[in-house]
């Protein structure tokens, strides 16, 4: 699986092509309406079907202080399951899957599993921020306010502010910055903050590859024999 997961990932480079530096700043500036912008959003969610991108994590609490940095592979499909495989050195897997988050660690044979109901202060399902979610959706569960545009690596991104409409849901996360890749209308970048756990977590995305064949098996909860489960309470 981990081969197939490099192969396919820079099949997927090879395709979209490796673009060089652009001269973004020195490019016209559009200036969004929100609704408009919404609409776009919209038009992409139509028709997605599947996401594999690059990612960068980067946990910070709230004065700033870094507090990790990790780097994987995301893969996203139609259904809202998400796969983030982290590189080395502690390769592991993060899967979710329903109400349900896995955590594979495979050099220590070690699966923990939770219950998402139990367990609303994990982050990892707000990844699909963006990703799934239409226009209306973010309109439905969210305050939203434009951030205006600015440059995340080669993208042209258009930010919102999204403040979740319940106070059940601002316990878990008070806010999120979500920045939409102007060409592909995906995210370039997510900053959700996380009140239950007092810190910030930024998440960076290149090579976004948008509805590739993904084997099915990518979002298998099976695991390989002997790995232990662990219910985490």
């Amino acid at each position: 699986m981990k081969n197939f997961c490099k192969t396919l990932f820079f099949t997927a480079i090879a395709a979209i092509g490796l673009a060089g530096n652009s001269a973004l700043a020195d490019g016209p500036k559009i200036t969004w309406d929100l609704d408009d912008a919404l609409k776009q959003v919209d038009r992409q969610a139509d028709d997605f079907q599947t996401v594999m991108a690059r990612v960068e994590v980067v946990r910070r609490d709230l004065g700033g202080s870094e507090l990790s940095r990790e780097r994987g592979t995301l893969f996203i499909d139609r259904k809202g399951r998400i796969r983030l495989d982290a590189d080395a050195p502690e390769q592991r897997t993060y899967l979710v899957e329903k109400s349900t988050l896995y955590i594979h660690y495979p050099a220590q044979k070690r699966v923990e599993v939770y219950s998402l109901s139990r367990h609303k202060d994990r982050m990892e399902p707000f990844m699909r921020l963006g990703f799934t979610d239409s226009g209306k959706d973010l309109k439905d569960d969210y305050l939203l306010t434009s951030l205006g545009e600015r440059d995340i690596g080669e993208s042209r991104s258009l930010g919102l502010e999204l403040t979740p409409e319940k106070e059940k849901q601002r316990a878990v996360m008070g806010k999120a910055q979500l920045w939409i890749d102007q060409a592909s209308w995906m995210p370039a970048q997510q900053v959700l903050t996380a009140s239950s756990k007092g810190e910030e977590i930024t998440l960076t995305y290149t090579f976004v590859a948008r509805n590739l064949e993904l084997n099915p098996d990518l979002f298998s909860s099976k695991w390989p024999r002997g790995t232990d489960k662990q219910k985490m309470k």
